[in-house]
């Protein structure tokens, strides 16, 4: 009963904050219009490339840092071509049984699994991700574990970032929301924006709106605010008091929300911990009196990085006062451990661990700095030590594939050549001749599982020594009894490559180094970009346990007719003479079957095709079992209805 009257008295003092005043200033009508008015004729020959490709140009997604830029072509966009999301299930599972392998994997409740952001900001954005029929440049920064997150921001420091059309496809296509981010920083043209914006209700309502139809014109699913403004400075100079100026900007908070919620379906708002109650820019690292407010009145708060355990404490107690959910607060996490003593890069799983512990949702800020750091040449081992380090703390949807295909052919959106059928293809719609390409919307269903290259513990992984600059980063290889390493020291991609080729397994405490034949025994895969079957690559499977099946995907699948299954699949030696084909595994209900192929034929000289029939209308579970130690290569998984090619 105390925390239920708490939280009337602040949602009531929050209603009337924001609503006491929406008519107290029709008097001062609006100066900003005439500034739009004498604005708006210096835009007329700027707006075509924000709403069409340019006869010698490829369409861009671009973003808007002007307000009016924004109002000047907000009439006349092109829609993106639709993306409907997938739809997932009412539970997920945990990462961390996942990754230790558990046959049986326990259904939680989607409503109390925490939640994951991945913000993505790469270079200041809008890079080789921007085209929206894709580019040439094949080793340009990809992001494939969507199924161990909920939400994806596109993040920039450009005003309105409207994420690029591949994001939307690739996000949508594995069930994960996409966000935009709105963002004031600290220069004349910001203060000039918030002076105009806060002169009225009806300037606020206005801006919010464009949002709303900005949102739904490209098929997004709502914004990030991060309003680094400090309006206590001089140089922000409104024509009211400070207080109803936070007012305003609290109103504006609530009113996006709301409207937002009307128009697009499951859409979010999130806040960023910055502007505080007084108008200040303060960073808080915990939810507090100074930003609740803000919090109150949209769908979540993301948390600065500095935040300790005590901040954590205080804001567990605020939120359940509050009466809100503590999944609401999403707590960041700065993968390039910018002022986090030590948090980020690789040493991420304590503190990931400690946010878990509260049932707090995380906010993984430029988890791309593994290819920014290490380079493109290096990106896929490093991506995936880094992803397996996180996944027991993660926590993984279940797509839905109702009456509907279940195909991957495991591209990941780039490659250094496109296939076809195992053939070597072109793109039509490729502006050059060059082979390689990166198009994001060609990315296939991914992996409900991480790659996993090593058995990694968080006591374990290789330590990154921070140096001066990236190249002279070093990592220490501790000896089982001599923890003085002189002048043992080896770059990190030579270490890393070190581990990853020769099949070491690091163990117990120390980094003692054991031979992959007395440690490894079990089974694992990884991604090739070698060759492909259909897109740019497709997964190597190595298996060194034939009483072991690979997982694959987990999936929700549900014919009304019987299911009917496809492996591709290719040798590791194209002339080799014994070809026992794959089994499928097909999960339904925590049962498993093991189904072998009703047919298997050559597709061509490299690929062999396998289908199976099954007396399955649903299932849970995809994967796949050799019954010999053999490295075979997987270049399409189809589930469809049985009537497809061998039914009735």
């Amino acid at each position: 009963m105390e925390n239920s009257s708490l939280l009337e008295t602040e949602q009531d003092r929050s209603e009337r904050m924001i609503d006491s005043e929406p008519n107290k200033l029709e008097t001062q009508q609006n100066e900003s219009d005439e500034i739009v008015r004498g604005q708006l004729s210096k835009l007329e020959t700027e707006s075509d490339g924000m709403i069409k490709d340019e006869p010698d140009k490829p369409r861009e997604s671009k973003p808007f840092d002007t307000m009016l830029d924004l109002y000047h072509v907000l009439d006349r966009l092109i829609p993106y071509p639709e993306t409907d999301i997938v739809e997932s299930v009412d539970f997920t599972y945990r990462g961390s049984e996942i990754a230790n392998k558990k046959t049986h994997l326990q259904k939680i409740d989607k409503e109390k699994s925490p939640r994951t952001i991945v913000c993505h900001d790469m270079k200041g954005g809008y890079l080789e991700d921007r085209f929206f029929w894709g580019s040439t440049s094949h080793d340009s920064y990809l992001f494939y574990n969507w199924y161990a997150i909920d939400t994806f921001i596109y993040f920039s420091h450009h005003f309105i970032t409207v994420p690029p059309y591949g994001w939307i496809c690739a996000a949508h296509k594995h069930g994960v929301k996409i966000l935009g981010t709105i963002i004031t920083e600290e220069n004349t043209s910001v203060y000039e924006f918030w002076q105009s914006i806060v002169e009225s209700y009806d300037n606020l309502q206005a801006f919010a709106d464009a949002l709303v139809t900005l949102t739904k014109r490209y098929g997004f699913d709502g914004w990030l605010l991060n309003f680094e403004t400090n309006f206590t400075k001089n140089d922000f100079r409104p024509s009211q008091p400070l207080n109803h100026v936070v007012d305003k900007v609290l109103y504006f908070v609530k009113y996006l929300t709301e409207t937002l919620h009307k128009e697009v379906e499951n859409s979010e708002v999130i806040w960023y911990d910055s502007l505080v109650k007084v108008g200040a820019l303060a960073w808080q690292n915990e939810l507090n009196e100074e930003n609740k407010d803000f919090f109150l009145n949209c769908d979540g708060i993301y948390l600065n990085y500095q935040w300790t355990k005590d901040h954590l404490d205080r804001t567990n107690t605020l939120v359940k006062q509050l009466g809100r959910d503590v999944r609401d607060v999403y707590v960041g996490l700065d993968i390039f451990a910018r002022g986090t003593s030590g948090v980020g890069e690789f040493n991420c799983s304590d503190a990931l661990d400690a946010i878990r512990k509260y049932n707090f949702s995380v906010a993984i800020f430029a988890p791309g700095w593994t290819h920014e750091h290490f380079g493109p040449n290096h990106f896929n081992i490093v991506d995936d030590i880094f992803w397996t380090l996180l996944f027991p703390y993660l926590h993984i949807h279940v797509p839905i594939y109702e009456d509907e295909t279940f195909r991957s052919t495991f591209c990941r959106g780039a490659g250094t050549c496109y296939y076809y059928n195992g053939q070597e293809h072109s793109l039509p719609e490729r502006l050059n001749e060059g082979k390689g390409f990166y198009e994001l919307r060609l990315q296939q269903p991914q992996l409900s599982v991480p790659v996993r290259i090593l058995d990694l513990k968080n006591t374990t992984y290789t330590h990154l020594i921070a140096g001066k600059s990236a190249a002279d980063k070093t990592i220490k290889i501790l000896e089982e009894d001599d923890a003085d390493i002189g002048d043992d020291i080896k770059t990190p991609m030579t270490r890393i490559e070190e581990l990853y080729l020769k099949w070491w397994h690091i163990i117990e405490e120390n980094e003692n180094l054991t031979d992959k034949s007395i440690v490894l025994r079990g089974n694992t895969f990884e991604y090739c970009e070698d060759f492909s079957y259909e897109g740019g690559g497709c997964l190597r499977v190595i298996t060194r346990n034939e009483k072991l099946y690979h997982r694959l995907f987990l999936v929700y699948v549900n014919f009304k007719l019987y299911i009917q299954a496809s492996l591709v699949y290719a040798e590791a030696e194209t002339n080799a003479s014994t070809r026992e084909p794959p089994i499928l595994i097909l999960g339904r209900n925590s049962a498993f079957k093991a189904i072998q192929p009703y047919d298997h034929s050559r597709v061509n000289d490299r690929w062999w095709k396998c289908t199976y029939l099954t007396d399955f209308k649903t299932v849970d579970e995809i994967g796949v079992l050799f019954r010999r130690n053999c490295v075979c290569y997987l270049g399409e998984v189809v589930l469809d209805k049985y009537d497809q090619i061998f039914g009735k």
